[in-house]
């Protein structure tokens, strides 16, 4: 049977309602739970609130006498005046939600609220009304909803996918993973274990991982749902999740990196085979050739139609030669990483003074001049800087009138030393800077002379030192000009 709200002390005197004596300490208690507390009659008008739900509501005491509850709060008379008609009606309603302002100045608030029916003798004299503000509780949750939500964003990005699982069985997993596995949700993949998705012969090395809780990155096949094979890197994590130690799992695709090993494994089985092919087998048979021609001149006694024919075989297979160590450079630079360098101290105008008394010998007609300023030493590779200065200084003198001087200059400064060679009535179309130093280009007129390929390899050299070439327009002329450091980069 209902009790009514006060209970009497045994022995004492029965009151229909609290004695004024005893209201005091009664307005203490109720004020003591922290709780904002209201007293109502049948009408639901209250008939005492206490400190708390004063202060909660931002209003006096005094404005909530003689007025119903849903006339002092109109902004949750909607949620709220079915509450108090259950609690009138005998139900006790226990920890409702409701969100909404209590006053015009107290702002939205998200609370919670409780009603009991208040009996005396057996008949309803009205409802107790607690609330609480629930609002930093809710707020709070509702700022862990939102880290939740970015840090799943941030591991979407992360990563390709992640999974959640205690000793192997799926508890949690984002739709990344469902993807990768071949799943439309991820839903599918909870309450299975994980095993399901490795390959069998990767079974072993996972589940070791797991019980022993690796933290290292390591990498596993799976089998998708589709049976395809899909090489994956899992690192692993221990984390708490719904009060419990599980295993945070995250996932990378690596099947676009394993594909690239694959090429980078075929291209150096192709890199060895071609400079094998091309270092020995072709370069054999062409030193039989040169030392045969090469007897053959030395003997004499031969037709002067003979001779001809045996120069134009000796110069061919110079020609060969060349080509053989432009396609070794070529196939250097392209698959290896680069042309390698030895550097040593060189005097870099002996070595271009070198290369101009070859060039002379080989160009009787041809006026070379070359200029010095400052400091030309330096550690370089003295094989190399001689095979990209021929190759410049041979490119001027073919493409340039056979009447106009070629200039060379050397300028040493603080930072290195820069050659530049140069010729006022070479022309180079502005269209053929770009593609000038790519391989296999001829320049315009083509030449028979090699495979196109020396202004590739002559950059190359100069980027092997730590340099740059490049190739200057002038007023009526044109330029390349090759800055090298005065020590070249540590490989």
């Amino acid at each position: 049977m209902p009790q009514s709200l006060l209970h009497p002390l045994p022995g004492a005197p029965v009151f229909a309602v609290a004695p004024e004596e005893a209201w005091p300490f009664l307005g203490a208690v109720l004020n003591a739970t922290g709780c904002g507390i209201a007293l109502l009659d049948r009408e639901l008008r209250p008939v005492w609130v206490n400190a708390a739900l004063s202060s909660l509501s931002c209003m006096e005491a005094r404005a909530y006498l003689g007025r119903p509850l849903v006339d002092v709060w109109p902004k949750l008379a909607t949620s709220l005046a079915p509450l108090l008609s259950r609690a009138l009606s005998g139900e006790h309603v226990v920890e409702a939600p409701l969100i909404g302002a209590l006053s015009v100045g107290s702002g939205e608030r998200h609370l919670r609220v409780g009603l009991s029916p208040a009996h005396q003798a057996g008949v309803s004299v009205g409802v107790v009304l607690w609330m609480r503000d629930d609002t930093e509780r809710a707020q709070a949750e509702e700022r862990m909803r939102e880290r939740e939500s970015h840090m799943r964003g941030v591991a979407d990005v992360a990563c390709d996918g992640y999974f959640l699982h205690e000793n192997g069985t799926v508890l949690d997993a984002n739709r990344g993973i469902a993807q990768l596995l071949g799943h439309d949700a991820p839903r599918e993949l909870i309450g299975h274990h994980l095993i399901e998705w490795v390959a069998p012969e990767y079974r072993p090395a996972v589940m070791s991982a797991v019980s022993r809780g690796v933290e290292t990155p390591y990498e596993v096949l799976c089998v998708r749902r589709d049976g395809r094979r899909l090489p994956l890197e899992v690192l692993g994590r221990n984390v708490t999740w719904e009060g419990r130690q599980v295993r945070l799992a995250a996932v990378w695709d690596i099947s676009g990196r394993k594909a690239a090993e694959e090429r980078a494994e075929r291209t150096e089985h192709f890199r060895e085979q071609l400079l094998g092919v091309v270092g020995h087998d072709l370069r054999t048979p062409l030193q039989t050739i040169q030392m045969g021609t090469g007897a053959l001149q030395r003997l004499g006694g031969m037709e002067e139609p003979q001779q001809r024919l045996v120069g134009h075989m000796a110069q061919a297979a110079r020609r060969m030669e060349r080509m053989i160590h432009e396609l070794l450079d070529f196939t250097r630079a392209r698959l290896a990483g680069g042309l390698p360098v030895h550097p040593e101290p060189l005097l870099l105008d002996r070595l271009v003074e070198r290369v101009m008394e070859e060039r002379r010998q080989a160009h009787p007609g041809r006026t070379l001049l070359m200029e010095t300023q400052g400091d030309l030493r330096g550690n370089w590779d003295p094989a190399r800087l001689s095979q990209l200065a021929d190759t410049l200084l041979g490119s001027v003198l073919q493409h340039s009138p056979e009447s106009t001087p070629v200039w060379l200059r050397l300028v040493g400064s603080v930072g290195g030393v820069t050659l530049s060679i140069r010729n006022d009535a070479l022309t180079v179309p502005t269209e053929d800077h770009a593609t000038l130093f790519e391989p296999f280009r001829r320049g315009r007129p083509a030449s028979a002379e090699g495979l196109g390929l020396g202004l590739f390899i002559a950059r190359q050299v100069a980027t092997a030192h730590g340099g740059r070439l490049t190739l200057e327009s002038f007023q009526g002329g044109t330029r390349f000009v090759v800055w090298l450091p005065r020590e070249p980069p540590v490989r």
